[in-house]
């Protein structure tokens, strides 16, 4: 079975000091994670990372670097996340169809938002121990 590759990210502000999530419509569970998406074909990663983002909330960000990569199955196609550290000086989040809500949110209440495979990866991978 072939796997799909997305890249995802934790996006910082450091001047708030905090990380953007985004509520995915409930059509499409409704869950809260960092924007990011699909690799298409001929792109490197990193354009990948800033095409999406630009795309889902209309900000210019800074791809830093890797932070871990996880497997997951859905609706029966593998998916490889790529989630990587990203920064931005903007704050202001236009957000597209995919998304309905967005919260610029410090450590606490990331963890209290995150669900399921997510919350686990940033809790083995030291999301919250990065300097945001």
């Amino acid at each position: 079975m072939q796997a799909h590759i997305v890249v995802k990210t934790v996006l910082i502000n450091h001047a708030l000091g905090k990380a953007l999530l985004m509520r995915r419509t409930p059509d499409d569970f409704g869950n809260w994670e960092g924007p990011g998406g699909a690799v298409e074909e001929n792109e490197t990663l990193e354009e990948a990372i800033m095409r999406e983002v630009l795309e889902e909330t209309g900000l210019a960000v800074t791809p830093e670097r890797l932070l871990y990569a996880s497997l997951d199955e859905i609706h029966g196609t593998r998916i490889v996340f790529l989630v990587y550290l990203c920064s931005t000086t903007e704050e202001n989040v236009h957000l597209n169809s995919e998304h309905v809500e967005y919260r610029w949110v410090d450590k606490t209440e990331c963890e209290k938002m995150l669900r399921g495979g997510i919350a686990k990866d940033f809790k083995k991978y030291g999301v919250y121990e990065l300097e945001w």
